[in-house]
């Protein structure tokens, strides 16, 4: 049996734009910090947080966010 899927979630700072997205998708992944600008809380996530990491992805507008 695999070990699943594997994450290594990570955040361009060059363009992300601090809008959020991520943080109300996944605040257990993702914070806003006092750069405006979201930072990752948990580097490599289980696959338990797959449909998060992908719905943030997705609704991030710059898309700065890649796992």
């Amino acid at each position: 049996m695999g070990e699943g899927k594997k994450f290594n979630l990570k955040i361009d700072q060059e363009i992300c734009q601090g809008t959020g997205y991520c943080v109300r998708v996944a605040p257990e992944l993702f914070v806003l910090e006092t750069t405006e600008h979201a930072n990752v809380l948990i580097v490599e996530p289980t696959q338990d947080y797959e449909n998060q990491i992908i719905e943030a992805a997705t609704l991030c507008p710059t898309r700065a966010i890649t796992y």
